[in-house]
């Protein structure tokens, strides 16, 4: 983990005319935007890079003093455990949408630096590029931080009205989803709702990195089950993924909404000024 005097030695390492970061603790370094930006950035011909700045929190504000200054900086991405820490710092210049999460993954400038969420949206490309089915009974959500929030509000855009979906988190952060019209359940009492549940959404670090042989819930106790769909990409297949496999439940992995929320992300910090390929 870098402190600001770090941070700004890595900054000067780039050697291209503009830079990107992404923001984010431990395990920001192994992680996929880089080379998604970056191949966007070659494929362009944009003299343009994007790195991994680990940081300790306590430096943040510092760092983003510096970026707003500094004029090679035009945007970037944030990752777990900054996206509502860094929200914060931004809320008075996001959009709606964003500020009804109350979280963002991307950062970018048009005069001052702003902020978006672009998590929800890449959520939902993924549900409609795998055909889930919008008319499932009982939903249940995993995890509420910062990828949970928007997963939450992009999940009610998805399945019909009489879908009920329920979310569960490890501390208790229910005022918001009971707001927006979700149930919440305890997490000592999440297996009751998913004996039930037709589909399951993993939005906590339980699988990712040092955690991989975690899960964050016991599929055995399903009934229902027909899809379960794990956030996380790195591994691929994590312990949930495995276990809903050996039960023969459709499963869906990160990849896809990484790969939707970076292109989304990246037409924000360009805001139109590119008619640019991506993919193709």
């Amino acid at each position: 983990m870098l402190d600001f005097k770090g941070v700004l030695k890595k900054i000067s390492t780039i050697n291209s005319d503009k830079y990107c970061l992404i923001i984010g603790g431990l395990g920001t370094n192994q992680a996929r935007s880089p080379k998604i930006w970056n191949f966007f950035f070659k494929k362009n011909n944009l003299n343009c890079k994007m790195i991994p700045i680990e940081i300790k929190k306590n430096n943040l504000k510092k760092l983003f003093n510096y970026l707003s200054k500094d004029r090679k900086f035009i945007g970037g991405a944030v990752t777990k455990p900054y996206k509502e820490i860094i929200f914060k710092y931004l809320k008075k210049k996001t959009d709606i949408a964003t500020k009804k999460i109350g979280s963002l993954n991307c950062i970018y400038k048009d005069k001052y630096l702003k902020g978006v969420n672009t998590d929800g949206l890449g959520f939902l490309k993924s549900l409609k590029k795998y055909k889930v089915q919008r008319n499932y009974k009982y939903v249940l959500l995993l995890g509420y931080g910062g990828a949970g929030k928007s997963v939450l509000v992009y999940l009610k855009k998805f399945f019909s009205k009489k879908t009920k979906i329920y979310c569960s988190n490890r501390t208790n952060k229910s005022k918001f989803v009971k707001k927006i019209g979700c149930k919440w359940v305890d997490w000592k009492n999440r297996h009751k709702i998913l004996k039930n549940s037709d589909m399951v959404i993993n939005c906590t670090s339980l699988g990712f990195s040092n955690k991989q042989h975690l899960s964050p819930i016991n599929l055995n106790k399903s009934q229902n089950l027909k899809m379960v769909y794990d956030i996380i990409y790195n591994p691929k297949r994590t312990t949930l993924l495995k276990q809903a496999e050996k039960l023969n439940i459709n499963t869906i992995n990160g990849l896809s909404m990484n790969s939707f929320q970076a292109f989304h992300a990246i037409k924000s910090v360009f805001r139109g000024k590119l008619n640019f390929k991506m993919f193709n």
